[in-house]
């Protein structure tokens, strides 16, 4: 799932002339102490370099050179974040994370059985504390007072049912002060099978309602792909028997009745 949503940024830098914009057209980067010396690849460098980042995301999809593909999708993906401290994001630093643990985790071979656990709760632990984080970065005095969400809200007035409550102080007060406990409080309940579930929900709707109302890029996506770390290892094959199952019944149901 990571590989396949960095394979889709690549594809949209690329369609929306971001890289042109950002690393070409540009005569001045404002850089990060001590990476003064890194610059974008001079004529149509970038361009090759955000194809081969495409290829590497494929291949980690794939799991094809997944220990190679992982270690160069790090360092050029790294590049790219270090060109310029104005392009700053915090979900781009959240994928150098989970690219330098995904250079370490067993993460290779289509027949593997298991997988030692560490590798399970060390990803884990990294969505901790980003959701623990996130829920402590808002406890202040703007975002207390419901500020910037509710001019954030505000904007969206025009939508259709929802648009005259996303202008009413209480629903953006929900919001705010909803976004702070469904992260510190969360966040420590997906770690207990009772709670697991329905805290997965809310997060699952938390991130979709961020998708549509605000531009944050693959943010929700990648948060989604790593919530789903916190559910039993083998759920993706228990879904698939399920899935068989059903898909077997409702066979059996049309051949008896056009018996």
């Amino acid at each position: 799932m990571f590989g396949a949503i960095m394979l889709v940024e690549c594809w949209r830098f690329w369609s929306r002339g971001w890289i042109e914009r950002h690393y070409i057209e540009p005569d001045f980067f404002f850089k990060y102490y001590g990476f003064e010396w890194i610059e974008p690849w001079s004529g149509s460098g970038m361009y090759w370099h955000f194809a081969a980042l495409a290829l590497l995301s494929l291949l980690i999809t794939l799991g094809v050179l997944y220990r190679l593909s992982t270690v160069l999708f790090f360092l050029a993906f790294s590049y790219v974040f270090l060109l310029d401290q104005a392009r700053y994001l915090n979900h781009f630093y959240l994928v150098i994370l989970i690219a330098c643990l995904l250079m370490v985790v067993p993460a290779t071979g289509w027949r593997r059985a298991t997988v030692p656990a560490w590798s399970v709760w060390l990803f884990r632990l990294q969505f901790e504390v980003m959701y623990i984080f996130a829920g402590i970065v808002k406890i202040n005095a703007d975002w207390l007072r419901l500020e910037p969400l509710g001019m954030w809200l505000a904007r969206r007035d025009d939508w259709p049912l929802v648009g005259e409550l996303l202008t009413q102080d209480w629903v953006v007060a929900l919001a705010a002060y909803g976004s702070i406990a469904i992260h510190i409080v969360g966040a420590p309940l997906l770690l207990w099978r009772r709670t697991r579930g329905p805290v997965m929900v809310l997060y699952f709707a938390f991130h979709l309602m961020n998708h549509f109302l605000f531009n944050i890029g693959i943010f929700p996506w990648v948060a989604m792909a790593g919530t789903l770390l916190f559910l039993e290892p083998d759920w993706p094959r228990r879904a698939a028997r399920s899935i068989k199952q059903i898909s077997l019944r409702a066979i059996g149901r049309t051949v008896t009745a056009h018996g």
